[in-house]
């Protein structure tokens, strides 16, 4: 049950449309969170919630340079995606 939850947060992580367009982007791009809430048109705080998500999740890093950070996407999506279902298909049902 453990790794159902598992795979369930994490595609959850995908579920919202702005952290999609945000992993599009910055498929593209590294971009700071201020370009990122131009882009999106949504606040500061929004994105960085977003961001914040996305990066416990292991698909984007960080980069600080002076006072500003710097996020890029840190992983091939299809595979981040494609490890996740083989994870699922192999988890155990709980009866």
């Amino acid at each position: 049950m453990d790794q159902i939850r598992r795979c369930a947060q994490h595609f959850h992580v995908l579920a919202d449309p702005i952290r999609l367009q945000i992993l599009l982007l910055l498929k593209e791009q590294e971009m700071c969170v201020g370009a990122l809430a131009d882009v999106l048109g949504v606040n500061q705080p929004t994105v960085s919630y977003h961001l914040k998500r996305l990066h416990k999740a292991g698909l984007i890093e960080r980069r600080a340079e002076n006072t500003w950070n710097y996020y890029s996407v840190c992983t091939d999506l299809r595979s981040w995606v494609n490890s996740e279902i083989d994870d699922l298909l192999k988890a155990e049902p709980n009866h």
